[in-house]
């Protein structure tokens, strides 16, 4: 921090500015992360500033979450050259978020063209809007920190060519990989090329970096040299405790249900082993298909959805259309057990579903299809939360669901042997504000 930052530090308090596209009235896991870090933080010690877009169409919509915003935060929404958002506005007649039958940003063909077509994503239009409304608040209110979160990388972008024209501090909050995402589809090798450079280049004017999990953080150093070793943290997703208190959760009643809370995309997380052992087992045993449901609850592609309509037995699965989330938290509540999908491809051993600390919260045992040793296996077998199965381990996955057929309380998963404190939003949110203090040094 220079001489003038420090001197302006003992007149004012310190000013953080968040970079989050992903913002309400926008629903979705990404955005729980911004909304509970703003609820938490400590308004007399920091002045807080948020810059996104201006409302617009989104296919997940919450607008319960604005409520949660304190009145202290400051935030600045910005146009943006959004391709997806010209087209909801074109087609506004046909663009329901409840409709999730519709050609959307999850599609298979939409994130293929836009991961050949957009660089670094279809987001990119954000940039000079955003950059500009970075400087435009710096001259009204001095900015000691800028937190960029990716995705998008059109965020990490801006606060990059901030840092370099401002020489204002950037901390990047990595929610997934940039490249090698298990998520996206594969580049073209050019343009993947030029991720990988734009990637080292917005590391390099990092001066702080917090990554979701341990294995994101190896993942991206395995492939960069950071260096800013003693600026580096693990800050996970959570769940918060305001959102289960008072939480109506009836004891489950038959049939047994499995629930899928979240989005479920075109590629990487599809439950594809759980529709095939449950059909296998239905075939094998009628008599299951009276006694078993599968719920999801959230989005899902159209790609997912063709797949799921050829499911021979359409009576066993329910689906509930994106909800506020205290709703679809009662949703899944009422679930037996809840189930989650990381595809054995390549990244996928970086990815760590936000639901799953909410599956947590709620003590439901869980169904974790992933790959062994992968970040989310080792969180559910240190937590003793439920069983992990190999995304290829059919004959697992049907004597686990035989076992929940047979005694759906056998197993509950433990009271608390310290991870519900480790995942409260309000002891991370601590975590981060710790974390700003060391790398600005205020």
């Amino acid at each position: 921090m220079t001489l003038s930052q420090k001197s302006r530090s003992v007149s004012r308090k310190p000013h953080i500015v968040f970079l989050y596209y992903y913002f309400p009235p926008m629903g979705g896991g990404g955005v729980q992360r911004i909304v509970k870090w703003l609820k938490y933080l400590d308004y007399s010690r920091l002045d807080v500033s948020v810059i996104t877009v201006k409302e617009s169409h989104y296919y997940a919509a919450d607008p319960s979450l604005l409520q949660e915003i304190p009145d202290a935060v400051r935030i600045v929404r910005t146009d943006s050259f959004d391709p997806f958002r010209l087209a909801a506005w074109l087609k506004k007649g046909d663009t329901s978020p409840q409709n999730n039958e519709l050609p959307r940003e999850s599609s298979d063909w939409l994130r293929r063209l836009s991961a050949a077509v957009f660089i670094p994503d279809s987001r990119v239009g954000w940039f000079p809007f955003a950059l500009m409304a970075l400087w435009h608040l710096h001259r009204e209110h001095p900015i000691d920190g800028v937190v960029a979160s990716m995705p998008p990388y059109t965020a990490g972008l801006v606060g990059a060519a901030f840092h370099a024209w401002q020489q204002v501090p950037l901390i990047l909050d990595y929610r997934d990989a940039w490249c090698g995402n298990a998520y996206f589809p594969k580049r073209p090798g050019m343009v993947e090329k030029i991720h990988q450079w734009l990637e080292k280049t917005v590391l390099n004017h990092a001066s702080g970096v917090v990554f979701v999990n341990p294995a994101l953080q190896r993942h991206v150093r395995d492939q960069y040299p950071l260096n800013i070793p003693d600026a580096q943290t693990v800050i996970r997703n959570g769940f918060d405790p305001d959102d289960f208190r008072d939480l109506p959760v009836p004891p489950p009643a038959p049939p047994v249900r499995v629930g899928i809370l979240g989005s479920v995309y075109s590629r990487g997380n599809r439950p594809l082993l759980l529709l095939n052992a449950i059909s296998t087992l239905v075939r094998d045993e009628p008599e299951l298909k009276d006694r078993l449901r599968v719920c999801f609850i959230g989005k899902w592609s159209p790609g997912f959805l063709e797949f799921a309509r050829k499911f021979p037995f359409p009576e066993m699965i329910e689906w509930h259309p994106y909800l506020p989330h205290r709703q679809a938290l009662q949703e899944a509540a009422k679930c037996h057990a809840l189930s989650l999908t990381i595809e054995d491809i390549p990244g996928s051993h970086a990815i760590t579903p936000g639901r799953i600390y909410e599956y947590l919260a709620l003590r439901r045992p869980v169904l974790a299809i992933c790959p062994p040793g992968s970040d989310l296996a080792s969180l559910v077998e240190s937590t003793g939360a439920g069983t992990v199965i190999a995304p290829n381990d059919l004959e697992g996955l049907k004597q686990a669901i035989r076992a929940l057929l047979r005694n759906p309380d056998a197993f509950t998963p433990p009271e608390n042997n310290g991870y519900l404190t480790t995942f409260s939003r309000q002891e991370q949110t601590q975590q981060l504000y710790q974390f700003l203090q060391h790398v600005l040094d205020f």
